[in-house]
């Protein structure tokens, strides 16, 4: 849990220097206003403490009783005059409150407006990405998201007027072109389609057959029930990952409410499995050499031809930093668990100008992806489904194993490489 103690700290560490930002903004405010504050921003200190002492990805009840608690505090704030500096900064503090809250179907609507609000805040709207290597997201962030909770909470007409919003920014790579497209940067003119062809891909195709042969499926098999006795999985722990949980997305409560006190109890704070982990592999640049020397028939087939270190069909990051990323990620390939009865809820990605793998190792029976509204599974353990992450999409877990898969981010076919050049 290193890495996601240490994201934790981080979290809690910002989150403490907007409240003295926030205070520091002159001139002073009035002491009821105030007062507001710090009994919003208190709660909401009290929700990431539960949040991440529970270590699963969950929201406990009294971690979403302190959100609820912050919630009211904070809107009330909301509805004063408080200067722009401060006005940027408790939008921003409404929409972490309410996207966690979104995993219920009930909050859908709020942290759509939230997350608008802050896009349309002339700080948010001056904070925009242009391309994967925009330093400035906050516009592309609010937009996007703001489309996809409104679809959520089945206002198609909030969602459709949001997204005639992000195609007059002028800058913005927001013209999106669909509303079930909308990754934090869109390019126009790449073939866009939710499903594709996994056998197209030399990787898949290399990575199937391996696994209809009966040595190296048992090898592979064999290196990852050691990966999963020794623990090697880390939980994904972002109150903003869109895990869903019994009952979400329906509106249904999902345990006691009536906590609220921080620090009480759950009963699950330290002791439940999280639902999704993962092993990340290779970041897109290099390989994660004591993460693939536990999985070596896995880490062989990744490899490309000869000397090349990695297979053609996966994308690579650029050595220049300042130059678009097109893996849209540090996380190009990893490990993925997910528990029987989780779903990932509505969501989508970073960009178009890439394609995502998932190959399956284990527990594939019972997993439903829903891409641009097709539903598909992966037919089976050793098959693999390629989709275009920056439609919207959705993972059900209906069945009975933790399923496993082998997740990796793929080149765009429409692109000539990992740079931004179409193809003619």
């Amino acid at each position: 849990l290193g890495a996601a103690a240490e994201a934790a700290e981080e979290a809690e560490a910002a989150a403490r220097r907007e409240d003295q930002e926030f205070e520091a903004v002159q001139p002073p405010m009035p002491e009821h206003l105030l007062a507001l504050w710090r009994a919003g921003s208190g709660a909401y200190a009290c929700f990431q403490r539960e949040f991440h002492s529970a270590g699963a990805g969950a929201l406990t009840p009294s971690a979403r009783a302190a959100l609820k608690e912050a919630a009211a505090h904070l809107e009330q704030l909301a509805g004063f005059t408080l200067g722009e500096r401060r006005e940027f900064i408790l939008y921003g503090r409404l929409q972490d409150v309410f996207v966690p809250l979104a995993r219920e179907l009930e909050h859908c609507a709020d942290a759509a407006s939230w997350s608008l609000q802050r896009a349309l805040h002339p700080l948010g709207t001056n904070s925009y990405a242009v391309d994967e290597a925009s330093k400035t997201s906050l516009w592309n962030a609010g937009v996007s998201a703001a489309i996809g909770f409104y679809r959520r909470a089945g206002d198609q007409h909030r969602a459709q007027a949001t997204l005639e919003l992000a195609r007059k920014h002028p800058h913005a790579a927001t013209h999106y072109e669909r509303l079930d497209q909308t990754p934090l940067v869109f390019f126009p003119g790449l073939e866009a389609r939710p499903w594709w062809e996994p056998r197209s891909f030399s990787l898949v195709r290399k990575l199937e057959s391996a696994f209809a042969d009966p040595g190296s499926r048992a090898a592979l098999l064999a290196e990852l029930d050691a990966v999963i006795a020794r623990g090697g999985l880390a939980p994904i722990l972002s109150p903003a990952a869109p895990l869903g949980e019994a009952g979400a997305g329906r509106g249904e409560a999902a345990g006691n409410e009536s906590g609220g006190t921080c620090g009480a109890a759950d009963g699950a704070a330290g002791g439940t499995t999280p639902a999704w982990s993962e092993l990340p592999l290779f970041d897109g640049r290099v390989w994660d050499e004591g993460a693939c020397a536990a999985l070596p028939t896995l880490r062989g087939l990744l490899r490309g031809r000869g000397s090349e270190p990695v297979d053609e069909c996966i994308c690579t990051a650029p050595v220049d930093a300042a130059s678009p990323n097109l893996c849209g990620t540090n996380i190009v390939v990893t490990l993925l668990r997910l528990a029987p009865g989780a779903a990932v809820l509505p969501h989508c990605g970073i960009t178009n100008r890439r394609l995502t793998m998932q190959f399956a190792l284990r527990g594939a029976e019972g997993v439903e992806f829903t891409v641009g509204g097709e539903p598909r599974g992966y037919g089976g353990d050793g098959k693999a489904i390629v989709f275009d992450d920056s439609f919207e999409h959705m993972v059900s877990h209906r069945g009975s194993q933790d399923r496993y898969v082998l997740y990796a981010v793929l080149k765009h076919p429409g692109l000539t490489s990992s740079v931004e050049t179409l193809k003619s």
